[in-house]
Formats: C-alpha cells, sequence, structure tokens
C-alpha cells in the first residue's frame, strides 16, 4: 500500500537530505509561504536542483495572521521581514493588520474581503516560485517537477478550537468554495487544510459538524493538523478519534489526506495495518512529528539518538545507559543486531562499539542564567549530522514496512519493542507502542 512520504522544509543547511538516503525517497516538499516570499530565488534553486524527483506545496500559512501578535514579531517589536512580506502579498484585511492586531472571523465574513484574500494567496502560491524556476538557467537542462508548479493549491485557512469553530469554519469552507471557482478553469489540485484543537477529537459533535462541512467541498484532498498532537503522549482514545477523522476524510481512498506532523504510528495507519486511513504523512529532517499551531521557544538542544524498534527520539545519555544495561555495546556486531545497522550507524561504530559516543559528543559552553553562569552541553554540528542521518535512514525502513509489510507482522513488531525494552525504558517508556498497537487493533476490528 503506497504511502505519500512528504518532507517539510526547515532551512537551506538540510538542502542535501531532501533526496536522502536515496533519490525518490520523498512524495514531495512542503514549504512554509513566508519562506516563499523571503528566500524565492533560493528556494527555486533548492527545488531544481535537489528534488528532482519530487514535487512541491506552498503552506500560505494564513493562520499566523489570526493569533496574538507577538508571535510574528521579531526582537525589536516590529513584524518579522517575511511575515510583513507574506501580508503584503495577500493584501487587505491582513496586510495593515500584521503584528498590531490578529485578524478577526467578522472581518473575513463579507464576500469581497474573503474573496480578495484567497485570489491573492492563491495566485501567490501558483506564481511565487514558478515564476524564480522558470527564469532559472538551471530549468534549461533539468526535467524536474518543480517545472509545472505547487501539487496543490492550498486555500487560506484558520485555526479552530472548541471555542471558536463556529466562528471559524464558515470561514475557512468559503474559502475553499472560493478557490475552487477561482481555479475554475485551471486543472489544479486543492487540498483543503483542517487544522484544529486537541479538544476537537474527543468532542464528537464538533468534529462531525467540521468533518460534515469539509466533506461537502468538492476538492482533492485534505492537509490535517492537529496542535501539538504528540502520538506518543496522545491516549488511546484521541488516537482512535484520529485515525476515525482520518479515515472519513478518506471517503473510500478517493481523495488524499496528509498528515502534516506525523510520525510512525501516522505511517502505520497510512500503510497496511491502517488500511490506509491516511494516504501521506509529513515530517522534518529533524522535528516535526507533532507541531504547535502557536509556536514555542526550541528550548535547549541535545543530543537525541532514534531508538528503532521504540520508534522514538531519546536523550543520548539515556540510549547509553539502556544499551550499556543490556550489554549491546560490547561489541559492533552486537549493537548492529539488537539495535540498528543502517549505513550510518555502521559506517560511525566502525568496528569499535565504543565509537557510539559520536552520536552524543558536545561541546560545553557556558550560559548566564539568573545572577549566575551555567554550564551546558551543545552537540557538535557532526554529533547533529550523525544523528539526523541514522533518523532519516531509520524513516526510509519505517515507511517502507508500513507500505508493504503485513499486519500481523506489523503487530508483533510493536510488541516485540515493548518486550524488548520494558525492562530498562520502564512502562511509561513503551507505553505508546502498546497504545498504537490496541488504537490500530480496534479500528481493524470495526471496519
Amino acid at each position: 500500500m503506497m504511502i505519500d512520504h512528504w518532507m517539510q522544509f526547515g532551512t537551506f543547511a538540510q538542502k542535501d537530505y531532501f533526496e536522502y538516503p536515496k533519490v525518490g525517497m520523498y512524495k514531495g516538499v512542503i514549504i512554509n509561504a513566508n519562506m516563499a516570499a523571503y528566500a524565492p530565488a533560493g528556494l527555486a534553486a533548492f527545488l531544481l536542483e535537489k528534488t528532482s524527483s519530487t514535487c512541491y506545496m506552498i503552506d500560505p500559512l494564513t493562520h499566523a495572521f489570526q493569533h496574538n501578535p507577538e508571535v510574528v514579531r521579531n526582537q525589536t517589536g516590529e513584524p518579522k521581514s517575511s511575515v510583513k512580506s507574506l501580508a503584503e502579498a495577500y493584501g487587505e484585511p491582513v496586510a495593515s493588520k500584521v503584528g498590531s492586531r490578529p485578524i478577526l472571523p467578522e472581518e473575513l465574513a463579507t464576500d469581497d474581503a474573503l474573496y480578495c484574500l484567497v485570489e491573492k494567496c492563491v495566485e501567490y502560491q501558483r506564481r511565487q516560485l514558478k515564476d524564480f524556476i522558470e527564469t532559472s538557467d538551471a530549468a534549461k537542462y533539468l526535467d524536474n517537477q518543480a517545472l509545472s508548479g505547487p501539487y496543490a493549491i492550498i486555500p487560506p485557512y484558520f485555526y479552530m478550537t472548541e471555542t471558536s469553530a463556529e466562528e471559524w469554519l464558515p470561514i475557512n469552507i468559503n474559502s475553499a468554495k472560493y478557490t475552487l471557482e477561482h481555479l475554475r478553469e485551471v486543472h489544479q489540485k486543492v487540498f483543503a487544510s483542517i487544522v484544529i484543537g486537541q479538544g476537537i477529537l474527543v468532542d464528537e459533535n464538533i468534529r462531525r459538524m467540521i468533518l460534515e462541512e469539509f466533506l461537502s467541498l468538492d476538492v482533492n484532498g485534505y492537509l490535517l493538523w492537529i496542535d501539538d498532537f504528540d502520538e506518543q503522549a496522545a491516549s488511546r482514545a484521541e488516537l482512535i478519534a484520529f485515525l476515525n477523522l482520518a479515515r472519513d476524510l478518506r471517503t473510500h481512498g478517493t481523495r488524499e489526506v496528509i498528515n502534516l506532523h506525523g510520525g510512525y504510528f501516522s505511517a502505520l495507519a497510512a500503510g497496511t495495518m491502517g488500511s490506509g486511513a491516511l494516504s501521506g504523512v509529513s515530517h522534518g529532517p529533524e522535528f516535526g512529528e507533532y507541531r504547535s499551531v502557536i509556536p514555542v521557544g526550541g528550548g535547549i538542544p541535545i543530543a537525541r539518538y532514534y531508538i528503532p524498534e521504540l520508534h522514538t527520539r531519546i536523550r543520548y545519555r539515556d540510549a547509553v545507559r539502556m544499551f550499556n544495561e543490556k550489554n549491546w555495546l560490547e561489541t559492533a556486531k552486537t549493537f548492529h543486531e539488537n539495535v540498528c545497522d543502517c549505513p550510518e550507524c555502521v559506517r560511525t561504530i566502525a568496528d569499535d562499539p565504543g565509537n557510539f559516543r559520536l552520536f552524543g559528543e558536545s561541546n560545553v559552553k557556558n550560559i548566564r542564567r539568573g545572577g549566575g553562569i551555567v554550564r551546558i552541553d551543545y552537540p557538535k554540528p557532526e554529533t547533529k549530522e550523525r544523528c539526523l542521518r541514522h533518523y532519516l535512514e531509520r524513516k526510509y525502513r519505517e515507511f517502507t514496512a508500513a507500505s508493504d509489510a503485513n499486519p500481523q507482522v506489523l503487530r508483533e513488531n510493536l510488541k516485540s519493542g515493548v518486550s524488548k525494552y520494558k525492562d530498562v525504558a520502564g512502562l511509561e517508556g513503551v507505553s505508546h507502542l502498546i497504545k498504537w498497537e490496541k488504537a490500530l487493533s480496534q479500528q481493524a476490528q470495526t471496519d
């Protein structure tokens, strides 16, 4: 069962990983509209040179204008330049309000105001990168999917919670309708974004209301984003509600449904074990398997190693503790048999299990905290590179297995992860595997 594997574009420093570990691994690239506003020429070059076999979409990021203005301000209190450029491209009613106050549903309730935003937002997606791509010297010599423009157009969208859904839902639905009307003469896919708070997942009445409205649209698919939905921390009830929503949106597999920020549970849901509840899953090269709608601080970076059978990143020092307790760092052979034999781990370990330390090497920096100085370990650039390459190698294997493996084999693999790690990770450290297996098994029984 084919799973469309999408990658979120973060920074140009990560550009080499969009065809790693192999060319054609990813269906496409999802780019935030403010990044397209900030560096269109650089993104055009990236799409031509680093994503030859993939397509792209531009997330219009219109929800950014409905939040507290602090979200889009820089340290001087001014609107961030990329967001300001985006607001100017979209025009009124957002252009004059960016960084000063949030846009309200009533300001988009009139047909003229909303249609104006839709028209400019749609044309921005259609032309912003395509114009740079078409004029690039590299375009003359490359046969690239990016030359044909975005894979799908995403109507302007706004975040909905239990308390705001009744006000924002009509705006979201009309936005999609106007987008379809604007593109009536153009053979272009349209994907409607459904961006909701976690509370809506378990509120069946609101979820049903939203579902019915979005299913009435003549769109090709949906982008699904549940605010800060960590698949590992979610309850079984939340996981089942997520599966129900995705399955209903798929409408018997005729529409594409992409989880914008998903991990291994989403891959399982999209594959044989979940009977194609999703058509695709997206994440970032380093992070992005879940994400808050309203950005929060990044915190202090620490070295994390992705443990394959736990399907999660854990702190390097915790990984070392567990592997030592299991005696899996006695020899390279033991490590590769029990933990990971991906090319990055084979290359890094190089027949010496002591080289696992290279996944955790850090530089100590002095940081001022309160009235004193504290010493904090920051991963070396080489450490981050190794952890990233290992993570992407494992993601490739996960998506392949989720696509092709017998569902019973996938269930047994989850149970094996529980048995293998519960004595060193504790039941809390493996509880997500138990919840995933039960949620997907329960769904299979109701199909």
